[in-house]
This record gives structure tokens, sequence and C-alpha cells, in this order.
């Protein structure tokens, strides 16, 4: 609807008779924009692009004043304005605004592309009427010089809507991994915080949701690809981030449950992966975050799977308090484990068959293709070397304990009393 101030081609004189023409539709040129107003209007669907009372306003506002200088730089009288170089901040200025009030790109287009294509019509009616005397060639040059500094318009605000966008995103996305970062520290206990959290991050903060942490081994790879992509094409709310070496994050459940949330995260497991629930929402949120960071941290180095902390209780004991589970080790396993390394694995292979199966010889043969008799002795070889036995409630307890805290310093790269 605003032109620049390219020549065009036109017969002797056309040039000033096109811009008398111009000068002709001035007084008009509100009539004109409310008429192009009208038409935006008719055709913007429900909850478009100028769904709002204040957005319809500010479109009838906006079309006069791009009307009334399109005209006075069509005209020849911008001089006293800026003429094409204030048109161009203009437009400018118009793709940032747009952008920031939500309006969608493709609204502001059509909006540009029907106010030339109404401002031209225009110009054919009074010639058509004999209110302006310009020649078909004439209009035809017009109709070229709107549609050619159309192209430019739309350029221009398109790249600055474009870049205001990416700035937008841009603030969105570190505000965001503020308040996820907030609620790594527990700061969602703060009522006024868990408002505005709430408000940021599109999560209800009196409704359970799943913190996530995954570890990240290598920086080339994800240990968790593109988790946001499926819960959102799941119809869920999820919020991701970085922080010291790990992709953490909160996904709202919404009535779903933990196998529901595992089932849809399991494909995209690259890593170590724990995840814990904030029953009560986000004055949760702290604790499930340490919760699910420990989970993560029960599993081998290099493994790929996702473990929810309340399925790993007995490990996150033993990883919460790693000097508890060095000295069930040093007290129960440290004579298994000074044995030559055929014998120690032997008897800790047989060991963990005898547990998985409630102490049973027969059922631990068979797991291990080995006669009932050999496991025997060699459960009675254990009893002798740990002082328990894994028929015994408290032994088998303590055995399991000790078993799992060595794994867990083996996988975690700690030392046991063998090493």
């Amino acid at each position: 609807m605003e032109h620049s101030e390219a020549q065009d081609a036109a017969q002797p004189g056309g040039q000033d008779r096109l811009r008398r023409a111009w000068t002709g539709m001035l007084a008009d040129a509100d009539r004109i924009a409310d008429g192009i107003t009208a038409v935006l209007l008719a055709k913007d669907p429900a909850g478009g692009g100028w769904s709002t009372p204040e957005l319809r306003a500010l479109l009838r506002r906006s079309t006069r004043e791009h009307v009334g200088r399109g005209l006075r730089i069509l005209a020849g009288r911008a001089d006293d304005d800026g003429g094409a170089a204030r048109a161009v901040d203009v437009w400018r200025d118009t793709g940032i605004e747009r952008a920031r009030q939500g309006v969608p790109l493709e609204a502001v287009l059509s909006a540009y592309t029907t106010g030339n294509l109404l401002l031209w019509e225009a110009m054919t009616e009074r010639v058509r009427d004999g209110r302006a005397e310009i020649t078909a060639e004439e209009l035809v040059t017009a109709g070229r010089r709107l549609w050619h500094d159309l192209g430019v318009q739309s350029e221009v605000m398109s790249e600055a809507y474009r870049r205001e966008t990416a700035r937008q995103e841009l603030r969105d996305l570190r505000r965001q991994e503020n308040y996820l970062a907030g609620l790594l520290e527990g700061r969602a206990a703060d009522p006024e915080f868990a408002a505005q959290a709430e408000q940021i991050l599109g999560i209800r903060a009196d409704a359970p949701v799943a913190c996530v942490v995954a570890v990240v081994e290598d920086p080339h790879s994800e240990p968790l690809h593109h988790p946001e992509d499926r819960v959102e094409r799941m119809g869920g709310t999820s919020r991701w981030g970085v922080r010291d070496g790990a992709l953490y994050g909160v996904v709202a459940m919404q009535g779903a449950d933990e196998a529901w949330l595992s089932d849809l995260l399991r494909p995209a497991v690259e890593g170590r992966v724990g995840v814990a629930l904030a029953r009560q929402g986000m004055a949760d949120t702290a604790a499930a975050f340490r919760l699910a960071a420990r989970a993560a941290a029960t599993l081998p180095v290099g493994a790929r799977r996702l473990v929810w902390a309340s399925a790993r209780l007995p490990e996150l004991l033993l990883e919460t308090s790693p000097e508890v589970g060095s000295m069930i080790v040093e007290q129960v396993l440290a004579p298994v484990l000074a044995l030559p390394a055929h014998q120690r694995t032997t008897l800790l292979d047989t060991l963990r068959a005898l547990l998985r199966h409630s102490g049973s010889p027969t059922s631990a043969a068979e797991e291990l293709f080995c006669h009932r008799n050999t496991v025997i002795y060699r459960s009675r070889r254990l009893v002798e070397l740990t002082g328990c036995s894994p028929q015994e409630p408290r032994g088998r307890l303590l055995l399991e304990l000790a078993v799992l805290a060595h794994d867990l310093a083996v996988s975690g790269g700690r030392s046991t009393p063998a090493g």
C-alpha cells in the first residue's frame, strides 16, 4: 500500500498525468483504506489474524496510515515525511510490531496484497468514470508499479517480522531455561515464583509433573533424542534445558501414568536417563530432579536405558550414601573379592543366581547350567567367606545390598576392596 519512488516508463507527460490521478485520490484516502479494512476483516476467519477488537482497530488505523502515505508518494508529495526512505522504515516497524502482537505473517502479507489490489481497482474505477485522465497504457504502468512495490514491501516487512520472531523465541527460550533452573534450585517453594513459572512454562504449578534427567556423556551425541517433539505429538507439554552435563526437563503428566511416559520416551533414549515423579507439582520438582539424577547415575556408564527412581529404591539408597555401600561391601564381600579372578567371578555369578532365585540351589543350577551339588558347594563356600546365608532373610538382605553396592561402584568407576 506504500510505494517507492522508482520511475515508471510512460508516454510523454504520462508521469505527470499519473501523479495528478493519484493526487485526485488523496481526498478519498481514508474511505479507500476503510474499504480495504472491511475486505480484510470479511475474509478473516474466526480467531484468525485480526481476532480481537484491539487488533481490528489497529488494522484500520494502520491501513489508513499506509494508504495515505502511499498515495502521497505516488502523487509526488512525500518529501515532507521522508518519502520512500521513511516508507521502508514504516514497513520494517510494521513487521516488528505485528510479530510482537502475534499477528500471523500470512495475515500481514495478505493485508499488503489486498491493499495494493484494491488501490489499483480504485484507480481503474476513476479512469472508467472519467475522474482520472490517463491512458490504458498508463493505467497498466500504474499497476506494474504497485505490484513491483508490493514485492519490495513484502520482502522488507517479512525480513523484519522473521528477525523479531527469532528474537522473541530466543528470549522465550532463555526465560524458560531460567525458570527451569529455578525449579532445580528449589525456588518453586515460593508461591510467587511458582505462579510466574506456571505462566512462562505453560505447566500448572499444582499438577503432577515428571522430572527427567539424561546424563550427557558425549558432547557430540544426545542422551535423549528430541523428547519435546515426542511429547508434543502426543498432545503433552514439556520444557527442557541443559545444565551441569545433563539434559533435564519437566513433563506435564495430565492424568498419564509412568508406563505411558516410559513407552513415549524409551525409543528416544540414547544414554542414561532417570525419571522421578513430583506428585505435588512444582513444589516437589527440586527433590524429584535429585532423585532422577541419582537414578540415572545408578546405571552403568555407556548404558542406554530409562529408569524410574521408584523402581531403583535400593540402588538410590546406596548411591545417596556411598560410604554405607562401601562399608557393606567391605564387611560382606571383601573375602570373596580378594580371591583370584576366576574364583571371584565364579562365586559372584553363583551368588547373583542364588539371590535371583530366593536362595534355591536347584533354580540357580538350572540358570548356571551346572549340577545342583556344585551350587550347594559354592553356597557353603560363600557362607564361610561372607558370614551370610542367602537362605536367611537378614543374610540375603546383606548379600543383596553388598552385590548392589559392588556393582554400582564398578559401573561408576569407583574402587572396591579388591581394587
